[in-house]
């Protein structure tokens, strides 16, 4: 699936798992690979990816390259969500959304980032306001899993660079393989809550990481004002 094509939607329910480009029509497609011809040059498309309750949506993202006023990769529903990487993948959100964004109202699946062919690197980068990886604006960055990858996370102002946006925290986050640098916004940070949010429950059981606070701000635990334990 080459994103020059248009914004593409991956749906997984527990009939299966169906990808849908621009206002074509879902076609099934249980391993997509979301790429582009040429990367590098930025696109506006995006990817939006929704599980439902009891399934899991599986995406392979390759080489893509997004520049968006809105979010360029959204993860919803109460189903897990998986993302492959290859090769080397920028993400870069507009005001209030994450670079790579979960916003976790308590009843969503996790989020878990692979990289099985030790090949694939992200650069997730949000707007003011949100994460890196997880929450836009005034929301939650939880139940987010690395398990490979070399990946770079830096919010934007009051956002962290993993977990919560501006106000809202990051919780059940493990880090278990990879290279990861976490870079919190102002206020925020490095891995853990957003300006005023907490930062809970934050695991690292391998992997090499680098989490650095914004001003006032955890390199890993709570933003300004907010906790972390």
């Amino acid at each position: 699936w080459y994103l020059e094509d248009g914004s593409v939607t991956v749906n997984a329910d527990n009939s299966g798992q169906t990808v849908t480009q621009g206002g074509g029509s879902a076609v099934p497609d249980e391993a997509p690979v979301i790429t582009q011809r040429g990367s590098s040059a930025e696109t506006s498309n995006t990817i939006t990816i929704n599980a439902s309750e009891n399934a899991t949506a599986n995406v392979t993202i390759s080489n893509v390259n997004i520049d968006t006023s809105s979010a360029a990769i959204a993860t919803s529903g109460k189903g897990n969500v998986n993302i492959e990487l290859d090769g080397t993948n920028t993400l870069k959100s507009g005001v209030d959304h994450a670079g790579l964004e979960k916003n976790s109202d308590g009843n969503q699946g996790k989020l878990t980032i692979t990289d099985e062919n030790e090949n694939g690197k992200l650069i997730a980068t949000g707007g003011d306001g949100a994460a890196g990886i997880g929450g836009g604006l005034y929301a939650g960055g939880n139940d987010i899993t690395i398990t490979g990858g070399e990946i770079t996370a830096t919010g934007g102002d009051s956002g962290a660079g993993i977990g919560g946006g501006a106000s809202a925290g990051g919780k059940n986050i493990t880090i278990a393989g990879g290279k990861v640098t976490a870079t919190g916004g102002l206020g925020a940070a490095g891995i853990g809550g957003g300006f005023y949010g907490d930062g809970n429950d934050i695991t690292i059981t391998d992997g090499k990481v680098t989490a650095t606070g914004g001003d006032y701000g955890a390199g890993i635990g709570g933003g300004n004002h907010g906790e972390g334990k």
